[in-house]
Parts: C-alpha cells; structure tokens; sequence
C-alpha cells in the first residue's frame, strides 16, 4: 500500500468517525494515524476495532427513568449481571481446594473447635465454682 492509498484510507476513517459522533479523542488518533504510515494489516485492525466498538445511544435521565418503571427490567437486567459474574468468577477465577485439602482444613476446624470449647467449658465450670465460693451459695 503507498502513503497515498494510507492517506486516503485513513481520511475515509476520519470521515466515518466524524459522521457516526465518535469523540474528539478518536479523531486525534485519526490524524496520528495519518502522520505515521503504518502496515495494510495494522490500518485494517484498526478499522475493524473501530467498527466493532460502537458507543450505545446516550438517553436523558428522564427517559431512562421512565423505562425502567415500565418494563421492571433494570432490576431483573442488574441481578441477572450479577449472577452471571458470580457464576464466572466461582468458575474460573477461585482456587478451589482438593478433596483432601477440604477433608483435612475440615478435620483441623473440627478438632480447634472442640479444644476451644473445651477450654471455655472450664474456665466457665471455674469462674462458678469461684462465683460459688464468694456468694457463699
């Protein structure tokens, strides 16, 4: 491709931007890309990025507001995301122990369990039998 064919191309992608209401930070990287010549390939990824990546249609707060009254579809929208994220994240994000981690971490839970009741069970049979002695009962 000659730097008049990229000229040319990269003017067509300014013009598209500019008539689709892209943003002004867009059209600076348009006129960068006219200064520096860049590969067939890299001009055509950035075309593509550009086309896949739209902008949705700004509503004004009352409208938003007034949609969402009617259809209820917010709330269902918003939890619905949130499941979906939970899901992913317990999916492929947590490290899930083995079965022989989990048995063992349960086993140690159970044993620290049982020993701090016990401790507590005789500091408390202590602290009555000191209560006892004091009150005279």
């Amino acid at each position: 491709m000659t730097d008049r064919e990229r000229l040319n191309v990269a003017n067509k992608m300014s013009e598209k931007k500019k008539s689709s209401g892209q943003s002004e930070t867009e059209e600076s990287k348009a006129q960068v890309s006219e200064k520096e010549p860049k590969s067939a390939r890299a001009s055509a990824r950035e075309e593509r990025q550009s086309k896949s990546v739209s902008k949705p249609a700004r509503r004004d707060a009352k409208s938003a507001q007034v949609s969402t009254k009617k259809s209820g579809g917010f709330r269902n929208r918003a939890f619905v995301r949130f499941v979906r994220e939970s899901y992913r994240e317990l999916r492929y994000k947590v490290t899930w122990p083995t079965f022989v981690e989990a048995r063992n971490m349960t086993i140690v839970v159970i044993l620290l369990s049982t020993i701090i009741g016990l401790i507590l069970g005789l500091v408390d049979q202590g602290l009555l039998q000191a209560f006892k002695a004091i009150t005279g009962k």
